[in-house]
């Protein structure tokens, strides 16, 4: 069934997840001074990237200056290669660069090399939701489990010292180096300090190898080096807290179990949990009613804040009035709506019974909207809302601290969505109300942790002898082992074997972490008790492959120096290239979305993914339409994506309806026109990343279907749609427009050449007979003579339409086209001329001055600071209710539109919008590894890899064999590594005078070549072809620039080898 008023839940009608607030002018101008302009970033002045402006700099009153005037230097600097940045002081604070396997969870490197974040238990949460000002405040990065390194080292008298692995601790020299995966932390302290240490992190990232790209676990490769002129022992602890059930502890009771297991090589640390005991069964006593709200006024309770108002609401008095009460009464923080904060809090009691029951509703907002227990002032029980209106028993297990003083906080700390709670009939009971706890073994943060260490010290692990007194609450479990509550806190420490190091020598000491919470569930909220009767439990696909985090860490150290090898190869074949170090940097830092909360990957085998972190559920086809990375370094899980979703039964699990061939934009029933259109060219890339046919063979009929109901929206089949179309803007656009027209012609042309691979002449030449028609017709009706526009009656359609605007997305199918092998869609000078204008009148240096008077909808850009506007008016007739988003600035269509720009020859253009996404996230300012849009780590931003195949012009057709480059950036010498269907390739290219070498290098894996394509600029009078410096036979043709080269044979080529061609002018 068809659903043609899709929402989003992100649209206005839905609260933008939390997201959207309005920011007033006082806000504005505060934020303004966070601007980029008046700042300077790892010492390079960004104030004088552009301008000066002035009033006459702008035309017709559009505040953004068609003349960019970007300074020399700056322009110069977008093509240098430059020195890998290395940041230290107060950009340690902001780095959290993802450290954990492809949908495992998220877990933060930071700066300072300690881990934060945390959320591997099945707990995945935005952290900057709470309004658009948020956006620019940083909030710091959480770092609630305690885990860390410290150093002993003994000198040649005997006396030791131990110093932190932190930038807190002994070492006041503290830098921080990204290359993603890797992570790379130097710890120093001057003259005077006797050792320096130089940690390296990551999780195994190794590109065609997904699964091991997938492991729970990090590795930590810690350097110590002799820096004194006499002999030192020195010798590394770990420690690990025992985090399992971190939040199911808050509502329900369990016990907590830390072992340690020796192996032949390592020793491991393995945290876990289980049931606790049931309380002892009695003749229950009598219940006491503690507090039922039916006076006046609250009596004993103390009240802070204006949310609770003067007394108890009736239903009649409640702003948002909740159902299940008992009586006539009850204590709500809503009278006057979700914006008021407060508190009350119970006189002091007594804890005399072995449960604490009330009934509860209110908003899921963890320690926001909730009510607690505390004891001796300590919070041991807490218990946030479902997001419901309806009241429902909770209870607490409190037997363990009966006889002992108490009290009750209800709090109400949220002002946006669902920022309210209600309360009623508190009860003391040795009888629980309702279903009960979740067992233990079902919550989502039930599961195991381990920390193992290489070579560990052959005496144990020595607890409570080797860290300083000052590491907080830091209660050592001994080497037997224990269990112990699972409110209790304690950690498992490890400790390696010391090492002697003489003067100037270096010693590596290895650990791993590694965790295993199988119970994954779809939802946007964790939550232990809704899980019973709620989503449906999905786990984890490493859960299939490994029993514990026991098992994992043994693997990790059964694999690694594999697994740490491969890791590091790919980063430094990606590294050992001409382009410059930020670009390098920019592009890759967004792969780390993978290893967020924003993907998960299913014990089925499903990969399954947000927008953002837990915002916006189910691989959603048309946000997934911008997303490259994933699919050219990765292709199995796109693959996968296309199997077990796009073109999978509705009755099955997925999103396609065979007998349509709607694609269901969120694995659901209803369509985007963008994102249908998109599932297409995604199945074409899909299959030129494949080794074969076997993709296309498998999946051609469902793909052709889904073509054909995209042609059934293209109502006379003219090569236009014009019926509603809801788009990622999240509004449905009506009327012909090349946003969602590029991409339709896009997918007729992928269409044409996938029915022609299969033989479906027929319905090759019936869909190229569309995009013929198509593409005239967007010429005739659409341009405006500097780009193009939307063909809307604004009378009958008058809001969310962009009708003679410029849209910054408007030729995305053609940015598709070129990233595939299609060609153009329409005739190239528009192509450029549209390009042109996007530039000119979308690209502010200072979104400033356009956003004062436009206010966004949601704020991703600070005033001060350089972005792509989605959408401008440059000719007049602004619509204050045009096309949701108008204002605002995303990375994802950002990298879009640049790598577009480079397809075209528009370089310059190209680089100055990465640079500026990249100076948004210097670490000064933002994290650089989390791209937020809708949700932090927004799987947009994965159309950074758009940008990287367009500098290095590559086209590949995996099944064929066909392979080509022409590289828009330093063609005289350039060198890049790529990815293809079985394998990790460098290609390079050198030009001097007439002679022209072109190099490809199998640096992993192997390469099945039939066909190589370069461009020349240059007559080619011949063409010398060879393998490991011996000839190949080949045929070579040359037209308009382009020089093929079709082997006689079919290559096979294998890590290590390069095929050199040798072009002579």
């Amino acid at each position: 069934m068809e659903k043609k008023e899709a929402q989003s839940c992100c649209g206005p009608e839905n609260g933008a997840c939390d997201c959207v607030g309005e920011l007033r002018r006082r806000e504005f101008l505060k934020v303004a001074g966070l601007g980029l302009v008046a700042t300077t970033l790892g010492g390079r002045s960004v104030s004088a990237m552009a301008g000066p402006f002035s009033e006459k700099d702008t035309v017709a009153g559009h505040l953004i200056p068609a003349d960019k005037k970007l300074s020399a230097a700056w322009l110069k600097s977008l093509f240098e290669r430059g020195e890998k940045e290395v940041f230290t002081g107060a950009a340690l604070e902001k780095i959290g660069m993802p450290c954990g396997g492809i949908g495992t969870g998220q877990l933060y490197l930071c700066g300072d090399g300690t881990l934060g974040c945390w959320q591997i238990f099945n707990d995945a949460q935005s952290n900057w939701v709470e309004g658009t000002f948020a956006t620019y405040a940083h909030k710091g990065i959480a770092k609630p489990v305690k885990q860390g390194f410290a150093v002993e080292e003994i000198g040649g008298d005997g006396v030791s010292s131990v110093r932190l692995l932190t930038k807190d601790h002994f070492f006041n020299q503290v830098s921080f180096s990204g290359e993603y995966p890797i992570g790379t932390i130097r710890y120093r302290s001057g003259d005077w300090c006797p050792i320096s240490v130089t940690m390296e992190a990551f999780s195994p990232f190794i590109p065609l190898n997904a699964k091991d790209s997938a492991l729970p676990g990090t590795l930590f490769h810690i350097t110590v080096k002799n820096e004194s002129s006499k002999g030192r022992y020195v010798s590394i602890a770990g420690w690990l807290e025992n985090s399992v059930c971190r939040h199911y502890v808050l509502e329900n009771e369990a016990v907590r179990k830390t072992a340690y297991v020796a192996g032949e090589k390592h020793a491991l640390c393995l945290h876990s949990a289980m049931a606790a005991p049931d309380a002892p069964v009695n003749i229950p006593r009598e219940t006491i009613l503690f507090e039922d709200f039916e006076k006046d006024g609250f009596g004993a309770w103390t009240v802070e804040g204006d949310a609770f108002g003067a007394g108890p609401l009736e239903a009649s008095s409640d702003k948002h009035p909740v159902t299940g009460f008992e009586r006539q009464r009850y204590a709500a923080s809503s009278a006057k709506g979700d914006m008021p904060q407060g508190t009350l809090t119970s006189p002091v009691f007594t804890i005399s019974r072995k449960h604490v029951n009330f009934l509860f509703a209110g908003g899921f907002h963890s320690g926001m909207t909730c009510v607690s227990l505390l004891v001796d002032g300590k919070e041991v029980r807490s218990s946030a809302g479902r997001n419901s209106a309806e009241m429902e028993w909770r209870s607490w297990r409190v037997d363990r601290w009966e006889g002992r003083e108490a009290q009750l906080v209800i709090r109400d700390r949220w002002s946006m969505d669902w920022g309210r709670v209600a309360v009623d009939q508190i009860e003391f009971s040795d009888v629980l109300r309702g279903n009960g706890p979740t067992p233990v073994t079902e919550a989502p943060d039930f599961g195991t942790m381990a920390l193992a260490c290489l070579d560990p010290d052959p005496t144990g692990n020595s607890p409570g002898g080797l860290l300083p007194k000052y590491v907080p609450d830091l209660a050592h479990v001994p080497l037997e082992g224990a269990e112990y509550p699972v409110t209790d806190s304690h950690c498992g420490l490890l400790r390696t074997a010391k090492k002697e190091l003489a003067p100037g020598e270096s010693h590596t000491f290895t650990f791993m972490l590694a965790w295993h919470f199988p119970n994954q569930f779809v939802g946007d909220k964790f939550d232990p008790a809704v899980w019973k009767g709620g989503p449906k439990r999905v786990g984890h696909e490493y859960a299939a492959r490994f029993a514990d985090a026991a098992a994992v860490a043994e693997y990790l150290v059964e694999h690694h120096d594999r697994l740490t090898a491969q890791t590091r190869l790919w980063r430094d074949a990606y590294y050992d290239s001409t382009l410059p170090y930020w670009l390098l940097d920019r592009l890759h830092a967004t792969l780390s979305c993978l290893a967020t909360g924003t993907c998960q990957w299913w014990e089925n085998g499903r990969f399954w993914a947000y927008e953002g972190v837990a915002c916006c559920h189910g691989n959603c086809t048309h946000v997934w339409n911008y997303a490259h990375a994933h699919a050219r370094l990765f292709p199995e899980i796109a693959r996968n994506v296309r199997e077990m979703q796009d073109f999978n039964p509705r009755e099955n699990g997925g999103g396609f309806n065979p007998e349509t061939g709607l694609v269901g934009f969120r694995g659901d029933d209803n369509y985007a026109a963008d994102g249908q259109c998109g599932t297409i060219l995604k199945a074409y890339r899909e299959h030129l990343m494949s080794p074969d046919d076997g993709f296309l063979k498998k999946n051609w009929a469902s793909i052709k279907k889904a073509m054909e109901y995209s042609i059934t929206r293209d109502r006379n089949a003219d090569g236009l749609i014009e019926d509603i179309q809801h788009n990622t803007y999240d509004i449905n656009y009506h009327g012909a427009n090349t946003f969602v027209g590029s991409l339709y012609l896009a997918a007729l042309r992928a269409s044409e050449e996938m029915a022609l691979e299969m033989g479906d002449r027929a319905f090759a030449k019936r869909v190229r007979s569309i995009f013929k028609k198509g593409a005239a017709l967007t010429d005739k009706r659409l341009w405006n003579g500097e780009y193009y526009v939307q063909d809307v009656d604004l009378k009958k359609y008058p809001k969310h339409q962009y009708k003679d605007g410029c849209l910054s997305d408007q030729v995305f199918g053609q940015g598709w086209a070129h990233q595939v092998g299609l060609g153009y869609l329409y005739p190239p000078d528009k192509v450029g001329q549209t390009l042109d204008s996007v530039w000119k009148y979308n690209w502010a240096p200072d979104v400033g001055p356009y956003n004062e008077k436009h206010r966004p909808f949601r704020w991703f850009v600070t005033p001060g600071q350089a972005g792509l506007i989605t959408c401008t008016w440059p000719r007049g007739g602004y619509l204050a209710e045009g096309t949701l988003y108008r204002e605002e600035v995303w990375t994802g269509i950002e990298y879009q539109v640049a790598g577009h720009m480079i397809w075209e020859g528009k370089l310059t253009e190209g680089l100055a919008i990465c640079r500026a996404v990249h100076d948004r996230y210097h670490p000064e300012i933002f994290n650089p590894y989390n791209e937020v849009e809708c949700g932090d780590h927004y799987a947009r931003a994965l159309a950074s890899w758009g940008v990287y195949l367009a500098l290095a012009g590559f086209e590949y057709h995996g099944p064929r064999g066909w392979l080509g480059f022409a590289p828009r950036i330093t063609p005289e010498k350039f060198s890049a590594l790529v990815t293809t269907a079985e394998g990790w390739v460098t290609l390079s290219q050198e030009r001097e005078g007439k002679r022209q070498v072109n190099r490809v290098t199998v640096r992993h894996g192997s390469l099945r070549l039939t066909r190589l394509t370069m461009e020349a600029t240059k007559a080619v009078k011949s063409v010398r072809v060879t393998i490991q410096g011996e000839p190949v036979k080949a045929h070579t043709r040359t037209r308009k620039g382009t020089v093929e080269i079709a082997f006689s044979e079919v290559i096979h080529m294998e890590a290590g080898e390069l095929l050199e061609a040798v072009l002579e002018g």
